[in-house]
């Protein structure tokens, strides 16, 4: 489950490098969910190895709720150097939707 990886990466020193495919999946599960700051690689890289760089505050929030009874302490995060954003991922600045204004979704 993804949520026990987190517990791990929770209990870990940070950063940390993942190698085990099924692990590098349960990563791209927790950072799809902005749980945690990682550069991952891309799914068809034959070398599945990912990096994680810190707990979001939204994965320390899922931590406390998952885990109420367990006390977790947090190191100070260190910034990541180059891109987190793969390169085959556009950037929200090439994302803009061209709009028809003169008719709705029920004109169609």
């Amino acid at each position: 489950m993804p949520m026990e990886l987190l517990f791990v990466l929770a209990q870990s020193k940070l950063p940390m490098t993942i190698e085990k495919p099924c692990d590098v999946d349960k990563l791209r599960v927790l950072a799809a969910a902005q749980l945690v700051e990682a550069r991952l690689p891309n799914v068809d890289a034959p070398a599945q190895k990912a990096e994680v760089f810190a707990i979001s505050p939204q994965g320390r929030a899922a931590l406390a709720t998952t885990y109420p009874r367990h006390q977790f302490r947090f190191a100070a995060v260190q910034p990541p150097q180059g891109p987190l954003v793969p390169d085959w991922l556009p950037s929200l600045d090439v994302c803009h939707m061209q709009r028809d204004t003169t008719r709705t979704t029920l004109d169609s």
